[in-house]
């Protein structure tokens, strides 16, 4: 039997929690104990990438993903003013489960069930390495960006299992977009942004409950914790070059032409970054007479999603930094616009609105990069070996299929952990949004204020 929410009290009987034990910490120490099993008997290191040069090929761009994912993504989600403890904790916890649980799954996929070159590794077990690492962490931005869709509404038993359950489905998605399709997604604008929020969007259609929406009076920031996600607003600014160009780099470096090339990802990137941040403060303006700080924490970022599949391909500084005004404007359009729309009308409560930051851009991501194998082709020869003047169909075949696999795969887990509730742990609306349900050095709003005033 799960666990239900129940006071627990101090010695004076103030203190509200929720007891975990049962619905959090036991299926967390279970799924540990399967990992550990599977990584003792499945996984080895990769024996030819145990090098100095495979290290320096690869390190400094892993190094900085993790920054994004549990710097960035964590300060990012923590401008709700009663649940910063949680935003910044569970983002930390969340990543590594998905990355953990990536390695095997992801791993397995990647090197048994479909083989890039039609052969499992000869050693029988999954082959490690850094490349390998950098894939799982885009995992668990995936998984962080559906966990901004759910953010306060759901408790820890529910994003546990909503991790555990997003992780395959993500792994098998990336493997169709990129063996498959062989889409153009370097920086993942389909595969991670545009999966992670139709995913997550798809999830809080059943866990977001009526009352829950814009209109909570916990939903909402106060003037420091938004300073707090502008920490991650920077630091998701500062290393999203470094995101999409993690995996672009080309070992021999006598190839004149190779077909993924770090230079164009990150000049690429650093225009369309430079372009959002522009026209988001500028839309912010125009829609509102002043600046909003939800619109500048994350529509200044859209620029990163939406070049993310075409940041590799030779689309001109000038096309570049028209993609990035376009995404900030969309993304700015989106929170000011359409947010209230989808609540109002399909009951659609995004707490982070990553519709708006990774939805919206991602789609347009995975169409620019396909008009862009159209307009671009001559220059991108190099990049489009395998379909050619084709290109765009199969882009939109990688898009269609990301979105499909997102929002079927994030409504089955929805009912999951909510109506069949493996956790039986399901927040009713007057406890979301709070820390001190969660943490025991918490104190409720009401108490805090008292003690403020005394």
């Amino acid at each position: 039997m799960g666990d239900v929410y129940v006071p627990l009290s101090n010695h004076e009987g103030k203190v509200p929690g929720w007891k975990l034990r049962t619905s959090f910490a036991a299926p967390l120490a279970a799924a540990t104990s399967l990992l550990l099993v599977g990584f003792s008997f499945a996984i080895t290191y990769a024996p030819t990438k145990a090098s100095d040069d495979h290290v320096n090929q690869y390190y400094m761009w892993f190094i900085h993903v993790m920054v994004m994912i549990f710097v960035g993504f964590g300060f990012l989600m923590t401008f709700l003013k009663r649940y910063s403890y949680s935003a910044v904790a569970l983002n930390f916890l969340l990543s590594a489960l998905a990355m953990t649980v990536y390695l095997l799954v992801g791993g397995a996929i990647q090197q048994f069930l479909w083989p890039e070159d039609g052969r499992p590794p000869k050693s029988g077990k999954i082959e490690l390495d850094l490349p390998l690492l950098i894939d799982a962490a885009f995992c668990a931005g995936a998984a962080m960006i559906s966990f901004g869709a759910v953010l306060g509404k759901a408790s820890p038993g529910q994003l546990l299992w909503m991790v555990l359950l997003e992780v395959p489905i993500y792994a098998l998605n990336q493997k169709l977009v990129f063996d498959v399709f062989k889409a153009l997604d370097i920086g993942g604008s389909m595969s991670i942004h545009a999966f992670g929020a139709y995913f997550g969007l798809a999830v809080a259609m059943f866990v977001a409950c009526e009352g829950s929406g814009s209109s909570h009076a916990k939903n909402g920031a106060s003037y420091n914790s938004d300073i707090t996600a502008m920490i991650g607003t920077i630091f998701l600014f500062i290393f999203w070059p470094s995101f999409n160009g993690a995996l672009a780099s080309n070992p021999d470096v006598t190839t004149e032409a190779p077909a993924q090339t770090q230079f164009f990802c990150i000049v690429n990137t650093v225009l369309s970054l430079l372009g959002a941040c522009l026209s988001a403060f500028a839309c912010s303006a125009a829609f509102e007479g002043k600046l909003d700080m939800v619109h500048i924490q994350n529509a200044t970022l859209a620029g990163g999603v939406a070049v993310g599949s075409a940041a590799n391909l030779k689309i001109a500084p000038g096309g570049a930094l028209v993609i990035g005004l376009l995404a900030g404007a969309i993304s700015t359009c989106g929170y000011v616009k359409l947010s209230p729309k989808l609540e109002s009308c399909i009951g659609l409560r995004d707490t982070c609105g990553v519709h708006n930051l990774h939805g919206l851009p991602g789609v347009f991501g995975g169409l620019a990069a396909a008009l862009a194998s159209v307009l671009a082709a001559a220059a991108n020869k190099s990049v489009l070996l395998d379909h050619g003047s084709r290109t765009y169909l199969y882009q939109l075949a990688a898009l269609g299929c990301s979105l499909g696999m997102a929002l079927m795969g994030g409504a089955a887990t929805g009912l999951i952990i909510t109506k069949l509730d493996p956790a039986a742990q399901v927040l009713p609306a007057e406890k979301m949004f709070e820390d001190s349900v969660f943490w025991a050095e918490c104190e409720e709003e009401e108490e805090a204020e008292h003690s403020t005033q005394l």
